[in-house]
């Protein structure tokens, strides 16, 4: 009888320490340490905000029409030809130089005119090499300095499909005669404030004309 009593009393007992623990209010958190003056509380990895990624936008090139396009020459000799071709580049949007023959022509030659230095032609050569075209020679001195040269060819048609196979693959190429006296032309593409009196007597061409910009385009 007193064992069974002993038992229930040690349940009842525990009964009430169990109680007692799940109500009891859990005891105040201590109070944070003072942070001193002028120095950032450490964060942990997990409280710090995450970065917001911002993927840039690419830019777009965006090619602008010529307004007008005008035709300046001609010029009796390559050397001045070559002089205005490369001063009237900053003044226009587009702008490409032709050789005109004034007999017969013995042949046809594909070029690209001499660029300001070795360091870009060489440039547009590894390019024009990178494409797969390697029939091609970089000229190194002489009046054609830094031109490229290429091909040559018998007829005007061989040249012309050169220079067409040339520009699909993105490069602007140049046809003129061999053997013959020839002068020079340059046709410009332009905005719509180009003042082509005035360029005319800053690059020394006797004549100026309108022209249709379609002709610019196709090179011819």
């Amino acid at each position: 009888m007193f064992l069974r009593a002993l038992i229930v009393l040690l349940v009842v007992v525990n009964l009430g320490v169990a109680a007692w623990w799940a109500t009891r209010a859990p005891p105040p958190m201590p109070a944070p340490a003072a942070q001193p003056a002028g120095v950032p509380r450490l964060q942990l990895l997990r409280e710090a905000p995450r970065p917001v990624r911002v993927t840039p936008t690419p830019a777009v090139a965006t090619p602008v029409a010529p307004a007008q396009c005008h035709r300046f020459g001609p010029y009796a000799s390559p050397a001045a030809l070559r002089r205005a071709y490369a001063r009237v580049l900053s003044q226009v949007l587009r702008a490409e130089s032709r050789e005109v023959a004034t007999g017969s022509a013995s042949g046809w030659r594909v070029f690209m005119p001499p660029l300001a230095s070795r360091v870009e032609a060489q440039a547009i050569v590894d390019r024009l090499t990178a494409a797969g075209i390697d029939d091609l020679m970089l000229v190194p001195d002489g009046a054609e300095a830094n031109a490229i040269a290429l091909g040559r060819y018998s007829s005007e048609a061989g040249a012309r499909r050169r220079q067409a196979a040339l520009a699909e693959a993105g490069f602007t190429a140049q046809v003129a005669p061999l053997g013959v006296d020839t002068e020079g032309w340059i046709h410009v593409g332009a905005g719509a404030g180009f003042d082509a009196a005035r360029v005319a007597g800053d690059i020394a061409a006797s004549s100026h004309a309108p022209v249709d910009c379609a002709t610019l385009d196709a090179g011819g």
